[in-house]
């Protein structure tokens, strides 16, 4: 009898248990069609009614980037896109620019500052920023994306991306 309790006890902890470690449910994004450029491979995404266009260093610096709601610099191009000449396009843009993989903005927006692993993304800090300069002019803003439980998972990472086109949407 006493042997049956505790197998019952047993089960009963374990359900508890791997209740906490499911990953939640996350929500995709189902706001407006996005139209983002993006240096760089697109990323794997959830949402049908974002459509990214590879864009160059080149195109950024003499294009007309109205089509566009955002643009996306990835990991691979960070360093690159650290270099001194694209801080006042990026500070002057009037559509955000998210770096993907990186914790700041400060390499992008600061011209002695360069991009290195130090300023990449590690456990407890954001995954991905993004900036945009106010309408009036006079404040740089910032957005920081992190990932769920600082787990870098697929999923995680695809809810982060989720995040990211709310808040272009809201822009």
């Amino acid at each position: 009898m006493k042997g049956k309790h505790i197998f019952i006890i047993v089960i009963v902890l374990f359900g508890m248990l791997s209740a906490c470690f499911q990953n939640p449910d996350f929500e995709m994004y189902e706001g407006e069609a996005l139209n983002i450029g993006v240096i760089g491979e697109p990323p794997a995404i959830k949402e049908v009614q974002v459509k990214f266009n590879e864009i160059s260093f080149d195109e950024l610096n003499n294009r007309d980037l109205s089509p566009y709601d955002a643009i996306f610099i990835t990991k691979e191009h960070l360093i690159e896109a650290s270099e001194s000449q694209y801080a006042e396009l990026y500070k002057n843009s009037a559509i955000p620019i998210f770096f993907i993989s990186a914790r700041s903005h400060i390499p992008f927006t600061v011209e002695d500052e360069k991009y290195s692993d130090s300023w990449g993304w590690s456990s407890g800090t954001n995954h991905s920023v993004g900036i945009l300069m106010s309408e009036d002019g006079e404040t740089l803003n910032s957005w920081g994306f992190g990932l769920y439980n600082d787990e870098k998972t697929d999923a995680h990472i695809k809810d982060m991306y989720s995040g990211i086109f709310k808040t272009i949407d809201e822009l």
